[in-house]
């Protein structure tokens, strides 16, 4: 299962999520309700009705949906939220004060995608903050008060991913666990309130990467289950891209969702391209 994250940042990251799902294996976009090209990701959006949609739940490194006045402690004046992950975490962890700005914001974010008429299947969350363990509770209620079906575990075979790509390997092992730790709590969380949740998961320690010879390379170890790989294609690397993340292969991202040479390796091992919504209803 392939899904484009940051869906509504840029129209260039827009039109490869497009295109991707047209002619590659891309069934899965989530949607970034504050992004400068939320409207036009909509658009796209309403002429591929097989793409399947869900919400990227922002809380740092992007714009509030909310003005700042009714959330002044999670944004600046100009509504947007905190860079520094760590910094960021760790306040969310032990300031409880912004637990209701968070639930205001995050509620908002969910009804402006539901508001245009899309149907939501999944949440997952920028720099899969939603795993956070003072937002996820949040976040699961939120799923089931709204009937989104579907959350993102970023529980990554960091083991399989450092084999196939061996620099940074001890951010790439820390990630790891760390991430693995946050998901087995909240996929508690989530299968108690009835969520689909993905059982593996690639993207997270070597985001922004995902090129067709690290894919090609990955499918080999796949494993039983739902596995959910991310990216962040782009058919072109615009101001808006650069300066949310300057180091991300976008184009040959692009590529790899749509080499033929990807989908004959997925098919050869009879490995299903699905989405989040067919995996929902089938259960």
């Amino acid at each position: 299962m392939f899904t484009a994250d940051d869906f509504g940042m840029s129209p260039s990251l827009n039109n490869a999520v497009a295109l991707a799902h047209c002619f590659g294996v891309l069934r899965n976009a989530s949607l970034m309700p504050a992004g400068s090209s939320f409207a036009h990701a909509i658009a796209l959006s309403r002429q591929f009705p097989t793409l399947c949609l869900g919400v990227h739940l922002t809380l740092i490194q992007g714009r509030a949906v909310l003005p700042p006045g009714r959330i002044p402690h999670l944004v600046d004046s100009r509504g947007h939220f905190p860079t520094d992950p760590i910094q960021t975490g760790w306040r969310y962890f032990y300031d409880t004060g912004l637990r209701a700005e968070i639930q205001r914001e995050l509620r908002a974010q969910i009804e402006a995608v539901l508001n245009v008429g899309v149907r939501a299947w999944f949440l997952n969350g920028h720099l899969n903050l939603h795993l956070h363990p003072s937002l996820t509770p949040l976040v699961v209620d939120l799923a089931k008060e709204y009937g989104i079906p579907a959350l993102r575990l970023s529980k990554e075979d960091w083991r399989a991913t450092l084999a196939l790509a061996p620099d940074g390997p001890l951010p790439k092992v820390a990630q790891g666990i760390i991430f693995t730790i946050l998901s087995r709590r909240a996929r508690r969380l989530a299968e108690r309130r009835g969520l689909v949740v993905n059982d593996h998961l690639f993207g997270l320690t070597h985001d922004g990467r995902m090129t067709e010879d690290y894919l090609l390379r990955l499918v080999p170890r796949l494993q039983p289950g739902l596995t959910e790989i991310y990216c962040h294609p782009a058919l072109e690397v615009d101001p808006a891209l650069r300066g949310a993340a300057p180091a991300y292969r976008r184009r040959e991202e692009f590529r790899a969702l749509v080499s033929p040479r990807l989908l004959q390796a997925l098919t050869e091992r009879d490995i299903t391209v699905t989405d989040f919504k067919k995996v929902a209803q089938a259960r």
